[in-house]
């Protein structure tokens, strides 16, 4: 072959490559730069390997633009960072998709489009519609006499075990000489709840071992991966490397929560009294009796997997990246106790009823899911047709992230982001005022489970703050930094000193 053609040969070949990286589709939102096979994923990691949402605002800035274009491998993805933009994705219904025939979200949920966070149409909006409807019995979202008492005990139990100490060697692996490794304190209290809400039962301090495994498993899932879902939901063939991309953590955490719950779901199953009505579950298997439609045990399985995710992973880890950022701001820990002091006193323990009239603690949470972003992508969407945004034309099912870290970080949205100042979300008379952060979304799709994500972290957040004082301990991870990347941002565990602050 001769030079000549082995250079016309070459010149092509270089050519085909650059039209690759730089052709999109029409009228698209400024491009991320793009590669063969791993399209932008790698510019993303190339910034950030363990955090890649914190490479967008390096690339907004440079496109000079809220919306960008960016290809996770050959996924084509539109990505909102700013306010504006976001908002206007998460109350748009052509936004409401949800893409899910990626091969491992088929792994976790027995190779179908079963659940409500992968789902979408008429089978998410029958099975959310249900599921919330009933759970709303139950204390999910909605003021309940009998699930507040029960959440109390709970809170009672953690404040016990805290100023007690451990009663048996499970606890001893988790609390000693007035230390206690977070976040494991916090998941019984956690798990408890949302335990409550689709059983109608609660385990007792005997059976936390139970609880701390299934909040485990969550973790393990939720870390699998990075803030994108990780170059194992790009690309499906990842899997027979085993672990190296997280397949096989993905695949345990999910599978062992869900044989957790199955266990007790076919035990309520055949119990065989069908006047219980004691939780969700007791719910739905009559309605799984009455008709099959869209109801199976294996959605059921998946509706609980779903929503149970949230509460047992996502919120000790909120409530803990939050005693981290006060012991971090002692000033803002002083305010919060002094201000539970002066409202609730010692007598008793904080309640719903005093979060009206405790505007700095409620402010102070506020501020911490802001600065700690716990979904910093959220859940992907996707178009459901072809759309227009901003002047844009999205074609259809192209996903669409919503950079709700990019937003809750914006300079030219909040001023001082980098900034803990629960101070942002109060007015001049002190009392809340409008809150622009997004920590659950926002529209139809907007986390089903806030209202019940708020009530706890306030509940437990501010009983701890009411009877504690909080203080580091050496060679423990103690910086804000020392948090560890996943499909939610989680603190690394760590061992804190607790200490009463009055008998």
């Amino acid at each position: 072959m001769s030079p000549l053609l082995i250079g016309i040969i070459f010149l092509l070949l270089l050519y085909r490559i650059y039209e690759y990286v730089t052709r999109v589709p029409p009228n698209l939102p400024p491009c991320l730069p793009r590669l063969p096979i791993v399209g932008s994923y790698w510019h993303l990691l190339w910034h950030n390997y363990k955090h890649p949402a914190k490479a967008l605002p390096y690339y907004t800035k440079k496109l000079k633009s809220g919306l960008v274009t960016c290809y996770m491998g050959s996924f084509l993805t539109i990505i909102a960072n700013d306010y504006d933009s976001i908002k206007e994705v998460l109350t748009r219904e052509e936004f409401d998709g949800r893409e899910a025939g990626i091969d491992i979200l088929l792994e976790r949920s027995f190779r179908e489009k079963l659940g409500i966070f992968f789902t979408e149409g008429k089978l998410w909006q029958k099975q959310r519609r249900f599921a919330l409807r009933h759970m709303r019995d139950f204390g999910f979202g909605r003021r309940h006499g009998k699930f507040e008492a029960n959440s109390m005990e709970n809170v009672v139990l953690l404040i016990k075990m805290l100023k007690e100490g451990p009663i048996n060697k499970e606890e001893e692996t988790y609390l000693r000489n007035g230390c206690a490794l977070f976040p494991d304190i916090l998941y019984p209290y956690a798990a408890n709840n949302v335990w409550d809400i689709m059983f109608g039962e609660r385990l007792d301090r005997s059976e936390h071992h139970k609880l701390r495994y299934i909040c485990k498993s969550a973790m393990l899932f939720q870390r699998s991966g990075d803030t994108t879902g990780g170059a194992i939901v790009q690309f499906w063939y990842l899997k027979y490397f085993g672990n190296m991309f997280g397949y096989k953590n993905f695949i345990k955490g999910s599978c062992r929560l869900r044989d957790f719950i199955e266990e007790h779901v076919d035990n309520r199953q055949y119990s065989g009294n069908s006047d219980y009505d004691r939780g969700l579950v007791d719910r739905y298997l009559k309605e799984l009796e009455a008709t099959k439609d869209t109801f199976s045990k294996k959605q059921l399985l998946m509706t609980l997997l779903d929503f149970m995710f949230p509460a047992l992973s996502a919120m000790p880890s909120a409530i803990l990246h939050t005693i981290k950022l006060v012991m971090h701001h002692p000033k803002v820990m002083k305010n919060v106790q002094a201000e539970i002091d002066s409202v609730v006193g010692t007598g008793r323990l904080v309640t719903w009823d005093d979060r009206q009239n405790l505007p700095y603690t409620e402010a102070t949470l506020r501020e911490s899911l802001r600065y700690e972003t716990l979904t910093p992508f959220s859940v992907f969407h996707k178009t459901l047709k072809e759309t227009t945004i901003r002047g844009f034309t999205i074609p259809s099912n192209t996903l669409v992230v919503t950079n709700l870290a990019g937003m809750h970080n914006d300079p030219d949205f909040w001023g001082d982001p980098k900034k803990f100042k629960p101070e942002r979300f109060l007015n001049e008379d002190g009392q809340l005022c409008k809150d622009y952060s997004l920590p659950f979304g926002l529209g139809h799709r907007v986390c089903a489970g806030e209202t019940f994500a708020r009530y706890t972290l306030f509940e437990g957040f501010a009983a701890l703050m009411q009877n504690f004082n909080f203080s580091f301990v050496e060679g423990e991870p103690t910086g804000l930094e020392d948090k560890l990347p996943g499909l939610i941002v989680t603190p690394k565990e760590t061992w804190i000193r607790v200490e009463p602050r009055y008998t």
